[in-house]
C-alpha cells in the first residue's frame, strides 16, 4: 500500500472514531466519511469492506495505544497513584472534546453489533481492565493505595465510573466530570 493510500485509511480510521463517538457505530454510514474527507464511498469500502471491518479497525488502533499507554506507565517509573492519573487523563481528555469512550459509545449498540466487532470489544474492555487492575495491584502490595475490594472489583469500579461520568458530562458539563475524577483518586488514599 502507497503512502496516499496509507494515509487514507488512517484518515478513514480517524473520522470512524469520532463519528462512533459522538454518534454511536448506528448512527452514521461510510458516506458521512467519504464526505468529510471528500472522497467517494468506493474509497473508504477499498479500505475498509465494511463497517463491521471498520469497526474492528478502531478498535484494533485502540488496543495499540493502550498497549503503548500501558508499556509507557510501566517504564515510567511513575507510582501507582500517578498511574492512574495518567489513565484518567485519557477520559479527561474526551470530556475536554465533548466526546465518549469507544467502549460506552460501541456498548450502547452491542447487541447490534456483528459476532466478530463483539469479540474485539471484550478484547479491548479487558485490555484495559487489566491495566488498571495491574496498576492497583502495585499500588495495595507497595501499600501506596488502599482499597478494600479486589483489584479487579475496584477496577471495574473505576472504569464504570470514569465511561458513566464522560457520558453524564455531555449533559451538566466538566465540573460533574471532575467530581468523580477527583473523588476516584481521593478514595484510594
Amino acid at each position: 500500500m502507497n503512502a496516499r493510500n496509507t494515509d487514507t485509511k488512517e484518515e478513514i480510521v480517524r473520522i470512524g472514531k469520532e463519528l462512533i463517538k459522538l454518534y454511536g457505530y448506528n448512527a452514521f454510514s461510510y458516506a458521512d466519511i467519504s464526505k468529510q474527507l471528500n472522497i467517494k464511498n468506493a474509497a473508504v469500502h477499498y479500505h475498509f469492506r465494511g463497517k463491521e471491518d471498520l469497526l474492528a479497525g478502531i478498535l484494533e488502533d485502540y488496543m495499540n495505544d493502550y498497549i503503548s499507554l500501558g508499556k509507557q506507565l510501566q517504564a515510567s517509573g511513575l507510582p501507582a497513584i500517578r498511574k492512574l492519573e495518567k489513565f484518567i487523563e485519557k477520559y479527561s481528555c474526551l470530556v475536554d472534546n465533548k466526546s465518549i469512550c469507544i467502549i460506552g459509545s460501541v456498548a450502547s449498540d452491542y447487541n447490534t453489533l456483528p459476532e466478530s466487532v463483539k469479540e474485539k470489544t471484550t478484547q479491548l474492555i479487558e485490555l484495559v481492565l487489566s491495566m488498571v487492575e495491574k496498576t492497583l495491584q502495585e499500588g495495595k502490595k507497595s501499600g501506596e493505595l488502599i482499597f478494600p475490594e479486589s483489584p479487579r472489583t475496584q477496577a471495574l469500579l473505576i472504569m464504570t465510573n470514569l465511561a458513566a461520568g464522560v457520558q453524564l458530562a455531555r449533559i451538566s458539563g466538566k465540573k460533574d466530570y471532575d467530581t468523580i475524577k477527583r473523588a476516584l483518586i481521593r478514595q484510594l488514599k
